[in-house]
């Protein structure tokens, strides 16, 4: 195996050891934090059930930003997209007058078509402005923000409490509140949403060889006007992409409505989106690497939670240096490994 395939391990060792030095500035020991980071999900059921939450959102994150980098487009948007969706997914479930199924899965439904829309909307703006994904993404997230904190205060604010946050789905809407890993986990927020995000990864795993038009995503990337030049439409591959990156960030706000609060709260996610960047740059975009990578992060994302409570002067919002450090190196690691292949290439031509 090459250096350059295991180059984001590198990265993401050398973003962790980092990290952890950084506690010697606030009086604590390095080895101390790294068995905190590292170990606390052992510490009870409900902790491994929450990691296991985590890893699913992870997954789904990892997902949404895997499928456009196929197609060369480095999609950072999964962050509004899942905002937007979990309110629609809140707002849906706590003014529907259904009582069955059918009301379920109009929530379902509604809240992806949501996200494929939004994510859409990169796509469109890619093709018809030329415009960069990175600067739209960006955008979208705040427009996105600022949409759903307007929804929640001014016109769905639970009247039971002063937070930023919905009103509560309706009962018939909570089915996910007894599932079994819920329970076996002592109602951490596990779901069965866990089950589906690594069925989609296995079966994205066995399905990307027997379509040829994955093939065709992986071309576009790697040679647009190659691609182009063999008649593909250009658009159709960029909203392809798109909207299964809108899906699977959709699924992030299901996962936190219907599965653990059942309701909207403002500020709710930890940046799964950018964290999505991580997990898919670990696994190298492969589909049964974003479940190992996903267990992973999400391990160190609930141990850098606990670290208020297991330190003296660290809070758990050091979790955001450690995810940010983790990002950036990983991400490094990719440019530093690949620019010294290059450099050796063009030595041996020489």
């Amino acid at each position: 195996m090459s250096l350059q395939r295991l180059a984001p391990w590198f990265g993401f060792l050398f973003g962790l050891a980092l990290s952890c030095l950084l506690a010697l500035f606030f009086n604590e020991s390095p080895l101390h934090v790294l068995k905190i980071v590292t170990t606390s999900f052992l510490n009870s059921k409900f902790d491994f059930g929450l990691t296991l939450f985590y890893t699913t959102c992870f997954i789904f994150s990892g997902l949404a930003f895997s499928i456009p980098l196929r197609a060369g487009l480095f999609h950072i948007g999964a962050e509004g997209q899942l905002t937007i969706s979990a309110v629609v997914a809140a707002v849906l479930g706590s003014i529907l007058p259904t009582h069955n199924w059918f009301g379920i899965l109009i929530i379902f439904v509604i809240t992806a078509l949501t996200g494929m829309l939004s994510a859409l909307i990169i796509a469109l703006f890619k093709y018809y402005r030329k415009a960069h994904e990175v600067v739209v993404a960006i955008m979208l997230n705040f427009i996105f923000a600022a949409i759903s904190t307007w929804l929640t205060i001014n016109h769905f604010q639970n009247p039971n409490s002063q937070n930023p946050e919905t009103a509560m789905i309706a009962d018939q809407f909570q089915i996910f509140k007894s599932d079994p890993l819920k329970i076996y986990f002592d109602q951490s927020p596990i779901s069965l949403f866990f089950i589906v995000a690594v069925a989609i990864c296995i079966f994205l795993y066995w399905l990307e060889p027997k379509i040829l038009y994955f093939q065709v995503i992986k071309s576009y990337g790697a040679n647009r006007q190659a691609n182009q030049r063999f008649g593909f439409s250009e658009i159709k591959i960029l909203a392809t992409v798109m909207l299964l990156a809108g899906f699977f960030s959709a699924f992030i706000g299901l996962t936190e409505v219907m599965g653990n609060t059942y309701q909207y709260k403002l500020g709710f996610s930890p940046a799964y989106g950018f964290l999505g960047i991580a997990v898919a740059l670990l696994a190298r975009q492969h589909f049964l690497g974003l479940i190992a990578s996903s267990f992973l992060v999400a391990i160190l994302h609930k141990g850098a939670s606990d670290l208020d409570l297991e330190t003296q002067f660290l809070t758990r919002d050091f979790s955001q240096v450690l995810q940010a450090l983790i990002i950036f190196s990983v991400a490094a690691s990719y440019f530093f490994f690949s620019r010294k292949k290059i450099k050796v290439e063009s030595e041996v031509t020489k």
